[in-house]
């Protein structure tokens, strides 16, 4: 067995991305490759990583990982699990405990146009992260909040307190939207947020559109409602334009009834 330096997570990894060619250093393979070392830490040694933990990180990310980039980000992983084994930084082969499977709910099972939903809510990755940012920004104010309601009940008439009674009602928000958060990446379907060689309208894409009746051009970019903003162009997939422009190709019509009526807009270009 390798010394305890040459068995830790990060090290290893750079060893075996060095050795890659060039066309297999993709976008996906470094993403999944970080999103591994940061969940596992790159300070951990791979000979106290088991199989069981292999397993439930592959089943949690496939689930998380519906777009072919993804998918082929995921292989790039469980390659380097084996160039650990056969480099004797392992002395299990943790590459046969990551199994990648393909879910039901992938963009393949789905129509033609692209439209069908699964359980889950389709998001680009950059919408993934800023749900995790925002839950971590909750949890990191639970002990904030704790000390609040604690110093208030023990000032004065509790069945008179409004902070007492503010910082409970915000206690309740927060662990509600948690709890809420844990559920939409928990179900979320990861798309490639590049639209390349996308020929319909998804999340993820962007669109140049021609408003016929105002003989004016826009441009949107469809994501996820909790990505979206108007004031960036971001619109929902389940507001009235998001759900008119899904699964159109370029030089379709699209038509959506706005709060200022029924508009209808031709689609110019997908990127």
């Amino acid at each position: 067995m390798a010394n305890d330096e040459t068995t830790k997570l990060l090290p290893a990894v750079g060893t075996y991305t060095e050795g890659l060619k060039d066309k297999d250093k993709t976008p996906a393979a470094v993403r999944e490759l970080n999103r591994f070392v940061k969940h596992f830490q790159g300070e951990t040694d791979l000979t106290t990583i088991t199989p069981s933990q292999i397993g439930t990180y592959a089943e949690e990310a496939c689930k998380n990982s519906s777009a072919p980039e993804a998918l082929e980000g995921l292989q790039s992983v469980r390659k380097f699990l084996k160039f650990a084994f056969d480099n004797s930084k392992t002395q299990v082969n943790l590459s046969t405990h990551f199994r990648i499977r393909k879910p039901r709910n992938s963009l393949d099972s789905r129509g033609d146009d692209g439209s069908g939903r699964g359980s889950g809510q389709q998001m680009t990755q950059e919408g993934y992260n800023q749900l995790i940012s925002e839950k971590e920004g909750l949890e990191s104010n639970r002990v904030a909040i704790s000390e609040a309601i604690h110093t208030a009940a023990s000032d004065g008439d509790v069945r008179e307190n409004a902070p007492l009674e503010a910082a409970r009602e915000q206690q309740g928000r927060e662990e509600a939207r948690i709890k809420e958060i844990d559920s939409m990446l928990r179900t979320a379907i990861i798309v490639d947020g590049t639209g390349k060689g996308t020929k319909s309208v998804r999340v993820g894409t962007t669109i140049r559109v021609d408003d016929v009746s105002k003989k004016k051009k826009s441009k949107y970019t469809l994501v996820s409602p909790s990505e979206a903003n108007p004031l960036e162009g971001k619109i929902s997939d389940a507001s009235p334009l998001g759900k008119a422009f899904i699964g159109k190709r370029v030089g379709q019509i699209a038509e959506a009834d706005t709060p200022k009526g029924k508009a209808t807009f031709k689609i110019l270009d997908i990127s």
